[in-house]
């Protein structure tokens, strides 16, 4: 392959260019913006609220689509009459909390 006629140029433009500082903005008093102080937040009085941690464990149900049909529709109404979103899974656990037996250890 023959060299580029005008590698060495490039090679030395580049080289100076590298060891020069970059050029900065001259600074300007005008653009300056001064920040108000910033006042003491007061401490809140209230402490703050945290939410109860549910004691719960992740489980996978396969109801047939005639059930989950069944629980998806009493959702919704509830939705119509509560105006919050109400899922299925709601409803099923509900269901079943209702029907748990009382198991005294």
């Amino acid at each position: 392959m023959k060299p580029n006629r005008d590698a060495n140029a490039l090679a030395a433009a580049l080289s100076s260019a590298a060891a020069a500082p970059l050029p900065l903005p001259p600074k300007s008093a005008e653009n300056v913006v001064e920040m108000p102080a910033r006042a003491e937040a007061r401490p809140s009085r209230k402490a703050p609220r945290q939410k109860a941690i549910a004691d719960t464990v992740a489980i996978t149900l396969r109801p047939d689509r005639e059930l989950l049909n069944r629980y998806t529709l009493a959702a919704a109404e509830r939705m119509k009459k509560e105006g919050r979103a109400v899922t299925a899974q709601e409803i099923m656990l509900e269901v079943l909390q209702r029907g748990r037996p009382q198991v005294e250890p």
